[in-house]
């Protein structure tokens, strides 16, 4: 049943849900528009990302809950996880020192070398895609992901993505593997230390061509290399123009173990810790770091740490004090009842620039 409205953009809206089989966590449900749901192309983009996230085991994405599309309802349930995207972190706290980076690396690392073993490369990897909550950081949105071996959701010759954080062989070729998410990764790792991405922002032909051929912003990573020159040297590594010459996510975690002094191990391996600080298994959303505190700084800690609070408050609240609005049972669909209250709130609903 409904507990509200956690956001709404141009394709649709995302409500947090408890699932009404009982289940002790909260879910966020994904509500496509009619009219894109109606679309076979964005139905195919919709149920890849499903896909990812049922055939993906990791702690660093959010575990799938249950899909569907029935009576024009086209809908995904995931767990939900109380916290803050690293964009809006970093445009409300600025950006993060250099052990909160290093915890990024080493969990953003294991998040990549899972999708690669499961033959997954994200294409999409940016700030508003990464969510830091109480269990540390985790990869979101997988919804222009493919398959290695699958071909590209659009036509030769179109680019999905968010320029200042594409790889150069993708702007040049269309194509992209995992070092493609490794160059996406430390471009996002870079906006979280110092506010800025590496080439500069924009959506345009010139972000493009400065991603493609020319070096990162030398003042940038020089900003970076003050705080700690072991990290700039890493990101710089991770943006070298040949996709061969970039670290894999493997050696990324391997990197972040052994800065916090930890054996190296095999950090690409199911069940291995993901590094600093790293929470090793898939826990719940309900279940906080160590003595429940925030693994974040300050403030960024307090406010990631407020929101898992509310979240355990809205958990445990009776079935029956849930307002009504869409249902997310887990695996089965919502009621017919349900999705007819929810294919009005979505047609009402305006559309607004999604993220």
């Amino acid at each position: 049943m409904s507990l509200g409205l956690l956001g709404s953009g141009g394709m649709g809206r995302v409500y947090l849900a408890r699932p009404v089989d009982g289940g002790p966590d909260l879910v966020a449900v994904k509500v496509i528009r009619p009219e894109y749901a109606e679309d076979v192309r964005f139905r195919r983009r919709f149920e890849r990302e499903a896909s990812v996230h049922e055939s993906v085991r990791t702690p660093r994405m959010p575990r799938l809950r249950g899909t569907g599309f029935d009576d024009e309802l086209l809908w995904m349930a995931t767990e939900y996880l109380p916290g803050l995207d690293l964009a809006e972190a970093v445009q409300e706290d600025g950006g993060l020192g250099p052990d909160a980076v290093w915890r990024l690396v080493a969990e953003l690392g294991r998040a990549l070398a899972d999708l690669s073993a499961a033959g997954i490369v994200h294409r999409d990897l940016k700030p508003s895609n990464v969510l830091l909550s109480v269990r540390g950081a985790h990869v979101i949105d997988f919804g222009i992901s493919k398959a290695a071996d699958a071909s590209a959701i659009t036509s030769t010759g179109n680019r999905v993505g968010t320029p200042a954080y594409m790889s150069p062989e993708y702007l040049r070729t269309g194509e992209c593997d995992t070092a493609s998410d490794v160059f996406s990764l430390a471009c996002t790792l870079v906006y979280a230390t110092t506010g800025s991405a590496p080439f500069g922002d924009g959506t345009g032909v010139d972000v493009m061509h400065r991603v493609a051929f020319e070096e990162p912003n030398a003042k940038v990573i020089g900003e970076i290399a003050a705080a700690d020159e072991t990290l700039a040297a890493l990101l710089s590594a991770c943006l070298a123009k040949e996709p061969g010459r970039r670290p894999t996510p493997q050696e990324l975690v391997g990197a972040a173990r052994s800065h916090a002094g930890m054996p190296s191990g095999r950090p690409g391996a199911s069940g291995a810790s993901g590094g600093p600080g790293s929470s090793g298994g898939s826990g719940s959303s309900g279940s906080p770091g160590p003595s429940g505190r925030s693994p974040w700084p300050e403030p960024l800690g307090g406010r990631v740490l407020a929101r898992q609070q509310g979240y355990e408050v809205l958990r445990r609240l009776p079935l029956e004090q849930t307002p009504g609005v869409p249902s997310a049972q887990a695996p089965a669909v919502p009621s017919a009842s349900d999705r007819r209250q929810v294919r009005q709130q979505v047609a009402a609903s305006a559309p607004v620039a999604s993220g």
